[in-house]
């Protein structure tokens, strides 16, 4: 039992001194800072330590901030490899829109807006890459994107409703 107690705080004080941690650590607060290039410097130094998913996630962020947006889809879909998260593929969407790739956009604001239907931005740039497109077609050829909203905002409206109803007179205000 003394052993297990002796390498319990062993571990912790491994852990805490871990090189890879405490370069995403510096990282991380570098980002906070928008000191995006400091920022990319210490993500990939982790990387040079340790080759996980988040790390690949974390400089594909920090790209983006800087405009390296090629640099970014490569690391966000590294990332997605491995994990799925929706603000990943919410953020691989404002790389493609970024890009001018609108329709690869509107697919991963789509798939964003599946895995969490409440994003609300996914839903603003859902809509932002429908109207670059329609400035593209002539109006009368896209009344989609319209339908697409209004069927979104109607989804909306019904499952606020559901939850408002379902909460009662059980809701306290907060002033």
């Amino acid at each position: 039992m003394r052993k297990i107690v002796l390498i319990i705080p062993l571990l912790l004080f491994f852990h805490w001194f871990d090189p890879f941690a405490m370069l995403v650590e510096r990282g991380n607060r570098a980002y906070a800072e928008s000191q995006y290039r400091k920022a990319l410097d210490y993500y990939l130094r982790a990387l040079s330590k340790r080759d996980i998913p988040e790390i690949h996630y974390n400089i594909g962020c920090a790209r983006y901030m800087l405009g390296e947006y090629k640099e970014a889809e490569r690391e966000i879909k590294k990332y997605l490899e491995n994990r799925h998260d929706y603000r990943a593929v919410f953020n691989l969407g404002n790389i493609y829109f970024r890009q001018g790739k609108y329709q690869e956009a509107i697919e991963q604001y789509k798939q964003t807006l599946i895995h969490n239907p409440f994003f609300m931005p996914a839903k603003i740039n859902l809509e932002l890459a429908l109207r670059k497109i329609e400035e593209k077609e002539a109006p009368s050829q896209s009344p989609v994107p319209d339908v697409i909203m209004d069927f979104l905002k109607k989804k909306e409206k019904e499952v606020f409703r559901k939850r408002w109803k379902s909460k009662g007179k059980s809701v306290q205000k907060d002033w």
